[in-house]
């Protein structure tokens, strides 16, 4: 049963509309109901017409205006120098095998980003069932695989954003939050609609996003066009 507050905000959603991107994100800002500042997020679901089984689509993106900072950065190498450069731009957490020790023994470890070396990848290999279903498996397709460990680590702690797509072909992704501008959410909608196009699968027949949906943490959705 929804709260009266739930059903009073649906009744300014037009469930049978598109809305133009403007309108659409000023009206989820007006839904806002909550006593927390609550996020701005993107649903965007693919069209995978053409593929066959599971698909992975996952990336990464820096956005216009970041939208959450501060987050914990591991870094797996055993490249010394590599260490000291990822430990100057601000890592938290630096090592090698002794890590993975740690992960196999604790079925985990609490990062948020795990960035590891080209050449380190092969030690990570035996714990990715560990570690890839907390999307936390170092990936070429997001960049934290690399060798340039100091840029990676410096743009993740600036507020880089990992996305990736679930098991329904749905794609979410926090854009911003209510205090952002109109204009900072559109730009950031917009630029993550664009990153996520960019990684359509070969074998999927025409356009790849289908639908774009807009919410807040604690409101209906809203359907879009860009």
């Amino acid at each position: 049963m929804r709260s009266k507050s739930y059903r009073n905000i649906l009744e300014k959603v037009d469930r049978t509309k598109v809305y133009p991107l403007t309108e659409g994100i000023e009206l989820v800002l007006s839904l806002s109901r909550a006593k927390f500042t609550e996020s701005v997020d993107v649903h965007i679901k693919a069209n995978l017409k053409g593929t066959k089984g599971p698909q992975s689509v996952r990336g990464a993106i820096i956005f216009n205006k970041p939208v959450a900072k501060g987050k914990t950065v591991l870094v797996l190498t055993e490249d010394e120098a590599k260490l000291k450069q990822a430990q100057v731009a601000g890592a938290d957490r630096v090592g090698g095998k002794e890590i993975i020790d740690e992960i196999k023994q604790a079925g985990g470890i609490d990062y948020d980003i795990i960035i590891a070396t080209t050449d380190f990848m092969r030690f990570v290999a035996p714990v990715a069932k560990i570690l890839g279903p907390k999307g936390l498996m170092p990936s070429p397709k997001n960049g934290t695989v690399t060798d340039d460990v100091e840029r990676v680590v410096k743009e993740f702690k600036a507020g880089k954003a990992e996305f990736r797509m679930d098991k329904t072909g749905v794609i979410h992704q926090a854009v911003g939050n209510v205090t952002f501008t109109i204009e900072e959410l559109e730009k950031n909608i917009r630029d993550f609609v664009a990153e996520v196009q960019k990684h359509q699968p070969e074998k999927v027949k025409g356009e790849f996003v289908k639908n774009i949906y807009i919410s807040l943490t604690q409101s209906p959705s809203i359907k879009v066009k860009l």
